[in-house]
């Protein structure tokens, strides 16, 4: 969110510098360092500004200064708690591969079909605009183009894509006679437009009202067995807590953070979702190793020594830790469990119906 905020702050930067007004780099230099220090999308601010910069040079409009201002960025990326460091680290992370990561896979290969429809949806619009011949004199293009092409390498980077959309697309379909009809067709059914738009915001509340969106919850289980929103493992931590557990705990990717949050630091976790922030990449490959029970798995155990293994049910460690000597279940419910070395002596609990979801925070 962060990232988002400060995108939509950039282009609007971007729209006063095509006005001939400098003073947004200020703006620029006093808001970069914030923007390192609270989330890699830095990188896309620093990407964006390349590329208002090109497009400058390609129409022989202003831009030295814009080049200044890019390699000002440099030293203004190292005001962090790493200093020149972070600069070798945002080269790894850049070139890095995530295939276990499902935000960072490509468009086609993310699944969701809305996005697909959507994005091709905004590639014809475009395309009847550049089919009008006038894209030399079109403010913006390159940067569409720039995070067109991103969002197709990873949807993560489909989010920047629709900022950079939705601020540009409007000037944009103005110069043509489509933009001009959606013009007079708004001014002369704009009523209707309103009225559809009260009842889908009528429907949508109704929809979200017995769901209680006010209320902040931490979700342990699916409401069917197909959904695919995120839970979390309330019911296994409320467990830990009660049990007063100090110790080590051995968790997967997704859910070390929340195990974190509210038993650290007295629970020690192997593994979350910063990822290669805070480890090695290749410790993601040895989790998804053990958890899914391959071959070597055991040793894992050993290399890394944990008290309790935490897992979703369906993983296939689930099945066979139980059968290693020297392990016990002690706790689960319809979605996790977890194993503890005998040793522990920990009670077992055992739930048939899901957890109660958590309180936030």
């Amino acid at each position: 969110m962060y990232s988002y905020l400060l995108t939509a702050l950039l282009l609007w930067g971007f729209d006063r510098d095509r006005a001939g007004d400098r003073r947004w780099m200020i703006g620029l230099v006093v808001l970069f360092p914030f923007w390192v220090n609270l989330h890699g999308g830095c990188l896309v601010g620093a990407g964006l500004l390349g590329a208002h910069w090109l497009e400058q040079l390609v129409r022989r409009q202003p831009h030295r200064h814009l080049l200044l201002m890019g390699l000002s960025l440099i030293p203004l990326a190292a005001v962090n708690p790493w200093g020149w460091h972070y600069h070798s680290y945002l080269a790894r992370a850049i070139a890095m591969p995530r295939p276990r990561i499902g935000e960072w896979a490509p468009l086609w290969a993310e699944g969701e079909l809305h996005h697909l429809l959507a994005f091709g949806v905004s590639i014809g619009l475009l395309w009847l605009v550049l089919r009008d011949g006038r894209w030399r004199q079109l403010p913006g293009l390159l940067l569409l183009v720039a995070t067109g092409v991103a969002g197709v390498k990873s949807n993560r980077f489909l989010a920047f894509y629709a900022i950079v959309y939705a601020s540009y697309l409007p000037g944009l379909l103005s110069h043509i006679e489509l933009g001009k009809d959606l013009r007079r067709w708004w001014w002369k059914y704009q009523c209707v437009f309103c009225g559809v738009s009260v009842i889908g915001t009528l429907l949508l509340l109704g929809k979200a009202w017995p769901h209680e969106p006010w209320r902040v919850r931490v979700q342990s289980h699916r409401a069917t067995p197909d959904a695919e929103h995120l839970i979390y493992p309330v019911g296994a931590v409320n467990y830990l807590a009660e049990q007063q557990f100090r110790g080590n705990v051995f968790v997967p990717y997704d859910w070390g953070s929340y195990v974190m949050w509210k038993l650290g630091p007295e629970v020690q976790i192997s593994f979350d979702s910063r990822y290669e922030v805070a480890y090695p990449a290749w410790r993601l490959e040895e989790d998804y190793l053990f958890f899914e029970a391959r071959e070597g798995w055991q040793a894992i155990l050993t290399k890394y020594p944990t008290d309790i293994v935490l897992v979703p049910v369906t993983m296939n460690v689930a099945k066979k830790l139980a059968e290693v000597p020297g392990w016990k279940q002690v706790y689960r419910d319809p979605q996790f469990a977890m194993f503890a070395r005998e040793e522990l002596n920990l009670p077992t609990v055992i739930l048939d119906a899901a957890s109660p979801d958590g309180r936030y925070p």
